[in-house]
Formats: structure tokens, sequence, C-alpha cells
């Protein structure tokens, strides 16, 4: 699945948001589009499920040591892109409002693995949870990246 690999976060904003997180770590301040369900899951049904759990945050707003967590992961991530070799499969969901797909892509071009699929969908950020047939498709494609690795 195509990660956050991309904020649009500033080193001031970085700096504020370290001293936040040392003040108020629990304090739900951030607005996240990634709190709304509508914007990441098409399909009602596993929308509904995702909506119900109880592990699911809610309320619209992150954490500020989450979202720091988040800044600070992305941060990281970026520096070593070129450190990879392991072969993976990136999937992007090309209608995610939830993170920066042009991460994705710079980490797809940056890494030096020989083994890198990278496959677009005409999706939200929870690919599956798109309906039928496009969530057949990103699992057939999955299913057969997986069997191709293996059997080989």
């Amino acid at each position: 699945m195509a990660p956050m690999l991309k904020l649009n976060v500033s080193s001031w904003e970085r700096t504020a948001l370290q001293c936040l997180a040392f003040l108020t770590p629990t304090a739900e301040l951030i607005p996240s589009s990634a709190t709304d369900a509508s914007k990441q899951y098409r399909d009602e049904i596993k929308r509904n499920e995702c909506e119900t759990d109880q592990l699911t945050v809610s309320g619209g707003k992150l954490r500020v040591a989450s979202a720091l967590t988040c800044v600070d992961i992305t941060w990281k991530l970026r520096d070593n892109f070129q450190a990879i070799f392991n072969p993976y499969l990136l999937l992007i969901a090309e209608e995610d409002v939830v993170v920066n797909n042009e991460g994705a892509e710079e980490f797809y071009d940056a890494s030096c693995s020989s083994d890198k699929t990278i496959k677009k969908y005409p999706a939200l950020h929870g690919l599956l949870c798109e309906p039928s047939p496009l969530f057949d498709q990103i699992r057939e494609d999955i299913l057969e990246w997986v069997n191709e690795r293996v059997v080989a």
C-alpha cells in the first residue's frame, strides 16, 4: 500500500509540534482528513466495519504526539529511501486524500531495489475497502505479485 512518506510540514511547524507534544501530548488538536471514513472507504459495508471498530480513532482530530510521530517517521524514512533493496509492491490509491502520493512515487524512484512494482488504482485511501470489481483487481494483483516470488 502507498505509505505516508511525504507531509507538507515545515521545520518551523515540526518544532512547534515538538513543543506542543512535550507540553500536552494527548491533546486532540490536529485536524485530519484521515479520521473521515467517507474519504477513505468507498464500500459502505467495509466503511461501517471500520467506523464501528473499537480501535478506530474518531473525532476528527489527531493527538499532538501522534501527529508528531507521523511527521518524524516520514522525515526519517525519506532520508533512507536509497537504502531499500528488498522486493516490494507499491499500491497507490489515486484518489487518496489522506496521504500524499508524491512521497510513495519518490520512494519508488529513489529505492535501489531491483525488484519493485508500482500499481495505481482509481481508489480512495482504503484500497482493500473498495467495492468489486476494483477490490477483486487489487486482490488479484497482490496475490499474483506474491505468488510470482514464492514460486520463483
